[in-house]
């Protein structure tokens, strides 16, 4: 008998259909992007390997010279089948060392059928002068590791499902009692030659059981960025302004009226620019305004602290790209910081605002030569955490805070593809 494909296509015409279909399948979903799918292409690739073996023990069936063929390729078939089911509740362990536990039996059964019998008289099966197959006392060991893994898969699914009370997890209860019942009748010889089947159509089931769990999983991710979300608007809110705040600027107002009303009006302009960009703060929790805007906010609200302290403030804009997006009250946070806790009443005391971009981000610093604060605190800043979280929620943006005895560098790094202009 001569090796050909068509002849190969003709013996695993169903399981080749099967493969083809979860293939398939698996490709018009990869936009999906479910984890592990790798794995599921390496248990594809498991079973066509188990085709062809079986193809070539087929093969070797044909010709009374061809014993060493024959049972090598079926204890390879025996060797390869436990990892199929092993791969899938490998999927399910969560710790590096569970996954090595759980491969070891699998292991063990392959080594018991591929090394073993080169260096002693051990082995499974046996094939006579005339390609007479028979079994040693040994038989049931590839069927009892596949069976361990089927066992385990399902009492990890349940424990997995139990906290959702789902009832998809009889999914896992079908696919465990299909191939347990084939691998009975195969090993008893009543019903031959349909395992592969049983196998892909596990699989296939099995994606779909993945996929369920996947889908449940950006589910409570959405709900639960939908639950910090809402309490970072909360936090957002109460953090737009404080009332001492106000207080300190209808008194610098009050008393210039009198000393400099041409001062006082243009504080007046500076604190009603400074208040209604906190006010619309409100209107763009999700999403984000101009750079220019945060920047006109800032330096609001520098001229009503100089309007108070009764001299200018050494703030110095190094602005060499302002044509991008931010989320509300990132920024000016940041410089509050700087100008009340960071410099305070120093007198050689100096900020830097600096905009700059390179290849991937748009890249902002606020930079003071203050006494510093220790980040680790809790009550370190003003909203900082708060400023992270919107950072990354609207624009996959970062915040990256330095601080020593001489100074601190706020940095804000908002991707390009993120913070461009709409």
């Amino acid at each position: 008998m001569n090796l050909n494909v068509i002849d190969f296509i003709s013996y695993n015409y169903i399981s080749l259909i099967l493969l083809f279909g979860i293939s398939l399948t698996v490709l018009l979903n990869r936009k999906v992007n479910i984890p592990a799918i790798n794995t599921i292409w390496v248990i594809l690739g498991l079973v066509f390997c188990i085709l062809i073996v079986n193809f070539i023990s087929e093969w070797a069936n044909q010709g009374a010279d061809r014993q060493t063929a024959n049972y090598w390729t079926t204890v390879l078939k025996y060797a390869l089948n436990p990892f199929i089911i092993c791969l899938e509740v490998v999927l399910l362990a969560d710790k590096p060392l569970k996954k090595l536990l759980i491969i070891l039996p699998a292991a063990v059964n392959a080594f018991m059928m591929l090394v073993l019998p080169m260096i002693c008289d051990f082995t499974v099966v046996v094939y006579g002068e005339n390609n007479n197959f028979a079994y040693t006392n040994w038989r049931f060991t590839p069927y009892v590791v596949t069976a361990f893994y089927l066992v385990l898969w399902v009492v990890l699914t349940f424990t997995y499902f139990r906290q959702y009370k789902d009832r998809r997890s009889i999914v896992a209860v079908f696919i465990v009692a299909a191939t347990l019942l084939t691998m009975y009748l195969e090993s008893q010889n009543i019903l031959t030659n349909y395992l592969d089947e049983i196998t892909l159509i596990d699989i296939y089931l099995y994606y779909f059981y993945l996929s369920t769990v996947y889908q449940r999983k950006i589910n409570e991710e959405v709900l639960q960025k939908g639950t910090e979300l809402a309490t970072v608007k909360v936090k957002l809110l109460q953090e737009q302004i404080s009332p001492h705040f106000i207080y300190n600027a209808l008194a610098i107002i009050k008393s210039l009226v009198y000393e400099n009303p041409d001062k006082a009006a243009q504080t007046i302009d500076d604190f009603s620019t400074y208040l209604r960009q906190n006010v619309n703060a409100q209107k763009h929790t999700e999403s984000t305004i101009p750079f220019t805007t945060e920047l006109e906010h800032i330096k609001a609200l520098q001229r009503i602290d100089e309007a108070g302290k009764g001299k200018s403030t050494d703030v110095i804009y190094d602005i060499q790209v302002d044509n991008f997006r931010v989320p509300s009250l990132t920024i000016e946070p940041l410089f509050e910081n700087a100008l009340l806790h960071g410099i305070g009443k120093k007198r050689d005391g100096q900020i830097q605002i600096i905009s700059r971009s390179d290849d991937e981000n748009y890249i902002i610093q606020v930079i003071d030569n203050g006494k510093g604060f220790d980040t680790s605190a809790k009550t370190a800043g003003v909203g900082i955490e708060n400023i992270r979280t919107r950072l990354e929620y609207f624009c996959g943006g970062t915040l990256d805070i330095q601080s020593s005895t001489s100074g601190t560098t706020a940095t804000i790094f908002i991707p390009k593809k993120e913070g461009k202009v709409k």
